[in-house]
């Protein structure tokens, strides 16, 4: 008896516990709606609230839709929440400079009583930047550029003294930065993407998370090129923070998202052939089985993807009969 119960004690103690977060879109959609919105994911009792960096919305078609501004968005949300955690998945480091960035990041910080996730990327919607005359590299460039970004604004963050900084991309002469973020030694840094020669190397020597999409195949390679670069650069991957970004998908958009996968396969067939139309689809049944399967690969934290209009109810009913199960 003593055994059996020290196996189930063992068994109970060994179960991760998965976080879930929710990123909203700001496309096609005023301030109540977004506000109520963040309001309903916080009462939830979701782990992350996260905001996406567009100009335009997204999607596989140009179009001049209406989209808020995501760090914007950021400190509006960091001061009608509470205790959620929040981030930008992902700011593009090709709108910003990093000292603009970093200084935009520890306001939010502030103002959120030390609740930022640092999300962070190399960019990659080509037509925003064309149409705007923000200069997009090639993508070698952009990740470099990224990666020499997140090193400086760590500097910035961490260095009590002014930054005197020459990198290849940015350079900063006697350079203070103050205030520093509530969080120490900085706020948590997510990186996204999937690259797996640059982008996952830069997480492995920088991230504190990251970010992928995918199927369970895809996702699992995507960690065991992660934990190798680990290897390669002498840190425990366990340090870094595993995290899935996905399409909420209840049944009531099912007819939806079928028309808009068939919309992709004759317009962007690339979205579909990278992964990036994955969708948690169907019931709460069937969505149980899609964390599951994340589970068993060892992701750590789901974060859903809410289009407008956003489907309060179901995420209601996701919260309640498939979150407890995984926690």
């Amino acid at each position: 008896m003593l055994r059996l119960q020290k196996l189930l004690t063992d068994i109970v103690s060994s179960k991760r516990a998965i976080k879930f977060g929710c990123m909203v879109s700001p496309a096609w959609v005023d301030w109540p709606d977004f506000r109520q919105a963040c309001h309903t994911v916080e009462e939830l009792g979701f782990d992350s609230l996260w905001a996406p960096d567009l100009l335009t919305p997204a999607g596989s078609d140009w179009n001049d839709g209406p989209v808020l501004e995501g760090w914007s968005l950021l400190s509006s949300m960091a001061a009608v929440t509470r205790d959620i955690r929040i981030g930008c998945l992902v700011s593009s480091n090709t709108y910003r400079h990093p000292v603009v960035l970093a200084k935009i990041a520890t306001t939010v910080d502030i103002i959120s009583g030390g609740r930022l996730t640092f999300g962070i990327g190399a960019g990659w919607a080509e037509q925003e930047h064309l149409s705007y005359g923000i200069p997009f590299q090639p993508v070698g460039e952009r990740i470099g550029r990224m990666e020499e970004a997140v090193h400086l604004i760590k500097l910035l963050w961490e260095s009590q003294e002014p930054v005197t900084f020459q990198g290849h991309y940015y350079s900063l002469d006697n350079a203070p930065f103050n205030p520093k973020p509530i969080q120490k030694p900085h706020p948590p840094i997510l990186i996204a993407g999937g690259g797996e020669k640059r982008t996952l190397r830069a997480a492995a020597k920088y991230a504190d998370a990251m970010n992928v999409y995918g199927s369970p195949e895809v996702v699992a390679r995507k960690f065991r090129v992660l934990e190798q670069h680990c290897r390669d650069v002498g840190r425990d991957p366990g340090e870094i923070e595993k995290t899935v970004l996905v399409m909420f998908v209840p049944q009531e958009k099912r007819e939806a998202w079928d028309r808009y996968l068939e919309h992709l396969a004759v317009t962007a067939p690339d979205i579909l052939k990278r992964g990036q139309a994955e969708g948690m689809v169907g019931d709460m049944d069937d969505m149980r089985e899609w964390v599951r399967q994340r589970v068993d690969i060892g992701v750590d934290h789901i974060i859903l993807n809410l289009h407008t209009p956003y489907s309060l109810e179901s995420l209601e009913s996701f919260s309640r009969e498939v979150m407890p199960e995984f926690r």
